[in-house]
């Protein structure tokens, strides 16, 4: 915002100059004129009403009509350069006042709204939030410190007042006390100022904290708040999990459903025998066991997959099955070709690449950091985008690369950078933004888990009760109840075609029935296990939970 006001002042103090500078100009030429040209010399002031009145295209003044050419010259080309003057200050001058005058301003207080959730500032993770409140129905209130970002919110449609968090009287203003809940994500210093205000305001509201510093996480709940999420720590666990299971044989990151039954997600290494191959020409159900429910390529997700779908080396497969069975699986996704242990280079070393480097030594991996910053645990110092750097690495040796950079334009950029360096590597990514997976899918990389998804996945599961068993993962599994397909076979309820998403597991008197078969028929107390992306998730929602 501030660098498009600049511009528009910048444009004004243009406009104006040019403005002053051709009116001074025609004011000494018709002096000049009227003195040469037409033999009637007049003070300059007299000068200046007739260049005015022309330009303005008010009138000529008492001087018309002039004898000489060059004079009628000169007021044709003053009465034209009026016109354009004045059509160039629309734009500038006239459309912008016309559109501070007419825009919305977010109000600083909100009213007759309860069961809501106060969010403390906006970010991609509230947006993540945001919908799924919208999708449940559930109202909710941005308080934004900044004004101008407010009005641009309240413009684009959001419920948002201005005012500050760490306020008393702005919580008041919100219905604190009338609340759901509170999420306090303004940071990591200011969130406690924000929980001790929100204790004295709502002393019976739920609150939860984001911090990007799990150290801080303790001074969250002194300040009083009830839960205090790391979602960075999160994601860099997601990350360094999937970066051991890309060569280790009996690393699988599974979902436990039930005691002999999971679902987990399996990259596709280069060289994997599965690659080229439909699933049906890779007999995996046969040779296995597992069922694959799912196959994620390139960010796109289709379930279930017929067994014609072909998969590639960006594809990751989504199956469930026992722990022996899942472990089969694993060794036919990866590649022929064993992989040196160690060979994993993790890119940006803030807190998610700490937590990365974290659990990768806590299984016993050897690695290599990159860093633009120097420091105690920065192997490399340097820019990840440049090829020097990537060699320096090592990267064209290793297996496998994790990227955690704080910005997404930057992380594309050195996908495309070390896919070209190595052509085999396995290239784990960290997205900010939840619209730039696909980016980086297409970019080459081979999985992409999102920071906005992880956030509000763990803000929703926290605030919405709902229990979500894969908060960092691409694919989206919770258990849930389905008023909406109670009495109704699943094949009579068409979850698959209607939402996208597939039934893992019924829970019902104690017991688990896994993989359900479309003749399976929902009573009142089952719980379901479900399995599908975000948006997948939403339309069961609204369809069968509602």
């Amino acid at each position: 915002m501030p660098n498009s006001m600049d511009r528009r002042t910048r444009l004004v103090v243009y406009y104006l100059a040019i403005v002053v500078g051709v009116l001074s100009g025609f004011v000494l030429l018709y002096n000049y004129g009227m003195a040469t040209w037409e033999d009637r010399p007049q003070p300059l002031y007299r000068s200046i009403e007739v260049v005015v009145q022309t330009v303005t295209t008010v009138g000529y003044g008492g001087d018309a009509p002039w004898s000489s050419p060059q004079m009628n010259y000169l007021v044709s080309l003053m009465a034209l350069s009026g016109l354009v003057l004045i059509f160039a200050a629309l734009p500038v001058l006239v459309v912008p006042l016309f559109e501070d005058a007419f825009r919305s301003s977010a109000p600083s207080s909100i009213r007759g709204i309860g069961n809501h959730i106060v969010l403390c500032k906006y970010g991609f993770r509230e947006e993540v939030l945001i919908d799924e409140l919208t999708e449940r129905g559930v109202e909710y209130v941005i308080i934004e410190d900044d004004q101008e970002t407010a009005n641009d919110l309240y413009a684009s449609g959001y419920t948002v007042m201005s005012g500050d968090p760490e306020s008393d009287e702005t919580l008041r203003r919100a219905r604190l006390e009338h609340a759901d809940a509170l999420i306090a994500n303004v940071g990591d210093e200011t969130n406690p100022s924000v929980l001790l205000s929100a204790r004295d305001v709502g002393p019976d509201v739920l609150t939860v904290s984001l911090t990007e510093d799990p150290d801080t996480a303790d001074y969250h709940r002194y300040a009083g708040a009830d839960h205090v999420l790391s979602p960075r720590r999160i994601l860099g666990e997601q990350l360094a999990d999937r970066a051991v299971g890309t060569f280790d044989r009996e690393a699988i990151e599974a979902v436990e459903i039930d005691e002999d039954f999971d679902i987990a997600e399996f990259p596709l290494q280069s060289g994997s025998e599965l690659i080229g191959r439909t699933i049906a020409e890779g007999g995996i159900f046969e040779r296995t066991g597992a069922a694959i429910i799912g196959v994620w390529n390139r960010g796109n997700f289709r379930s279930p997959p017929g067994p014609e779908t072909r998969v590639d080396a960006r594809s990751v497969l989504v199956a469930t099955g026992s722990e022996a069975e899942l472990d089969q699986l694993k060794a036919m996704t990866l590649s022929e070709r064993r992989r040196p242990r160690g060979a994993v280079v993790v890119v940006g070393i803030g807190v998610v690449g700490r937590a990365v480097t974290t659990a990768l030594s806590s299984a016993g991996v050897e690695y290599t950091t990159v860093d633009r910053a120097d420091g105690p645990t920065v192997d490399v110092v340097g820019d990840a985008t440049e090829r020097d750097v990537l060699r320096e690495a090592d990267i064209t040796d290793a297996g496998t690369v994790v990227l955690a950079l704080p910005d997404d334009t930057a992380a594309i950029y050195a996908t495309f950078a070390i896919r070209e360096l190595n052509p085999r590597i396995e290239i784990v990514v960290r997205a900010n933004e939840h619209d730039n997976v696909s980016k980086l899918y297409r970019a080459g990389a081979d999985y992409v888990v999102s920071l906005a998804a992880v956030s509000g996945r763990m803000l929703a599961s926290v605030v919405l009760d709902e229990e979500i068993l894969t908060p960092g993962t691409q694919l989206k599994l919770v258990r849930t109840t389905a008023p909406g397909a109670v009495g109704k076979s699943l094949a009579d309820a068409d979850i698959r075609n209607r939402t996208g998403c597939t039934v893992v597991a019924a829970e019902r008197n104690g017991s688990v029935r896994t993989s359900p078969g479309p003749s399976f028929v929902v009573e009142p107390e089952d719980v379901l296990v479900v399995a599908g992306t975000d948006e997948n998730i939403s339309r069961f929602q609204r369809a069968f939970t509602s």
